[in-house]
């Protein structure tokens, strides 16, 4: 097997700016309703195929580990700074799967450079599981004689589904391959319905210093006898519908506040901060708000690194779209 080239892109975050329980699963997982944008907080992911079998993959801080601790006040061996390299690791999942579904010989050398936070409920992992399938079909397709390039837009949504219930939307929108920032998803997650917002997100960040168990969290909620619908939201953001009227929900939020005594302050200080539709994303930990630009944002992330009570991860941060464009080098 021909060795292929290096392909790289930086794999996004998201936010949920909308999360609601529909039901409860006879598989455990539970019926959502949710609105997930991308935002420009990324890790960087490059992969190339190689003969030795299996995946090869190597870890670091984009920032420098000792830099990251610092930020958190965390030591340098902290469980926050820990990303494991075996199959505990969606990347590693993600390529051995497609491994085993296209029949491919040899392996994967990988290396991972981490920006956004483990157990934050910001999807890094999903989306690094999602980069490194795209990257490995183009690295594949570069050095094989079978012609599966074709079923790629069949066959890379089911492996995300499979892998994880967030790992398809970083995907995108590969049947028309148009650029969108925003997605309303129902089952767990996985079935998706994109759209391009009228207008670009400014949000402000907080992780702070603290994961939750997504499992804890959703074994701690209930589900509504009314839930609540993202209609009104999705229109919103289309520009459909007057942005004022809108309105920001998470039924993880309050089990996660219950489970977290880092939530709460998060909250506090970006409402604090002039910034408004203070919500918690995901299963948590991480909190935002919204900003009405960019220098609004970066100035109440500046304002927050000073005020906030502990260790935290604060960044200003903008949508954008996914999939992420791919290098080749």
């Amino acid at each position: 097997m021909t060795e292929s080239r290096w392909y790289s892109t930086s794999p996004p975050a998201k936010l949920n700016l909308f999360l609601e329980l529909l039901a409860r699963r006879d598989d455990g997982f539970h019926e959502l309703d949710t609105v997930m944008i991308a935002i420009d907080w990324r890790d960087e992911l490059r992969v190339r195929r190689t003969s030795k079998p299996g995946v090869q993959l190597s870890v670091d801080w984009s920032a420098g580990r000792e830099s990251i601790a610092k930020e958190l006040q965390v030591t340098n061996d902290h469980e926050l700074l820990l990303v494991p390299t075996d199959d505990k690791n969606l990347v590693v999942r993600a390529l051995n799967r497609l491994t085993q579904t296209l029949n491919l010989d040899g392996g994967w050398e990988v290396q991972l450079n981490k920006n956004i936070p483990s157990g934050a409920g910001m999807g890094g992992a999903s989306s690094d599981a999602a980069s490194a399938l795209r990257l490995g079909w183009e690295a594949a397709y570069e050095t094989s004689s079978a012609t599966f390039s074709p079923l790629k837009h069949e066959m890379l949504p089911l492996l995300a589904a499979e892998i994880g219930s967030d790992v398809p939307f970083f995907l995108g929108e590969l049947e028309s391959e148009r650029d969108v920032e925003c997605a309303q998803a129902t089952g767990r997650g996985e079935k998706l319905s994109f759209f391009t917002l009228a207008n670009p997100l400014h949000a402000v960040v907080i992780y702070p210093a603290a994961s939750v168990s997504t499992a804890q969290v959703y074994s701690h909620c209930q589900v509504p006898d009314s839930p609540q619908s993202s209609n009104d939201l999705v229109r919103a953001l289309q520009g459909i519908r007057a942005e004022s009227e809108f309105s920001l929900h998470n039924a993880l939020q309050a089990p996660a506040r219950g489970l977290s005594s880092r939530i709460d302050p998060a909250l506090e200080c970006l409402s604090k901060a002039g910034l408004t539709h203070c919500r918690m994303t995901g299963s948590g930990s991480a909190c935002f708000a919204l900003a009405d630009s960019s220098q609004q944002a970066a100035i109440a992330a500046e304002t927050l690194r000073l005020t906030f009570p502990g260790g935290a991860l604060i960044r200003p941060v903008v949508s954008c779209v996914v999939p992420s464009e791919i290098h080749i080098a």
